[in-house]
């Protein structure tokens, strides 16, 4: 109910399934009808809602409300229950969890005008999406972020600079999400190579040979990028769009 009305939330039709070996991307354009944003609104649970005052500009209140309502909208397609029921955790280290099926894994993140959000069975994900955007402080950021090896790649052709920042940027975080980090590892003690045919995780904190994960760049527009970090070898990834 929002502003004493009842919204009425239908349910997707032929919403897909998730099988063990696939990983679903769900992309949500922070552009929506006004009707839209009711319906991600309405959600949300009374905590949830809550937090919305606080937020100071109109952009930050609309992004919580779509990626938050988004959010939960997916989850009840995959669980069967209504949104604003689904239950959400939180893991020791802050990462969310899903209280109804724990064994429904996902991420989330929003950059610009997009929110992404994984959904798997096999194991914990992590994504991350960013906007190329020039950087003021972009030296710095890279000084303090990547190794001297992921400077040489960022700074090999001037022209592609702030574009490999944050390639190499989605490659870090969301592989600090996967593992429920967040950024409590120094992204400057991680270690990663960005080859032609794939990314490889060099070190962490200096040590060599980590345990397997996964990594598949993708692009929402030619001015996104985002990497998708996940544990099993051969997962077929569906790129789908959530709409009302």
């Amino acid at each position: 109910m929002i502003n004493g009305k009842e919204v009425v939330i239908k349910r997707m039709e032929n919403f897909p399934l998730l099988p063990p070996g696939e990983l679903h991307v769900w992309r949500v354009s922070t552009s929506i009808t006004p009707v839209a944003f009711v319906e991600f609104e309405s959600a949300l649970t009374e905590k949830e809602l809550a937090k919305v005052p606080f937020f100071k500009f109109k952009q930050v209140k609309d992004s919580y409300v779509i990626s938050q309502g988004s959010l939960r909208r997916l989850l009840s397609e995959y669980l069967g229950i209504p949104a604003n029921l689904v239950k959400i955790g939180r893991r020791r280290k802050g990462k969310p969890y899903s209280i109804d099926d724990p064994g429904l894994y996902f991420n989330m993140s929003n950059s610009g005008k997009f929110v992404v959000i994984a959904f798997s069975r096999d194991g914990e994900v992590g994504i991350d999406i960013e906007k190329t955007r020039p950087l003021h402080d972009l030296d710095e950021m890279i000084a303090k972020n990547f190794t001297s090896r992921e400077i040489r790649f960022i700074t090999a052709r001037p022209e592609e600079r702030i574009s490999r920042f944050f390639r190499l940027w989605t490659v870090k975080e969301s592989y600090l999400k996967a593992i429920g980090e967040g950024m409590r590892l120094q992204p400057d003690s991680l270690e990663f190579a960005i080859e032609s045919d794939r990314i490889r995780q060099l070190s962490v904190e200096g040590v060599f040979d980590q345990e397997d994960w996964n990594f598949k760049e993708f692009s929402k527009s030619n001015d996104y990028v985002g990497t998708i970090t996940y544990g099993q070898v051969n997962t077929v990834i569906k790129q789908m769009d959530f709409y009302t």
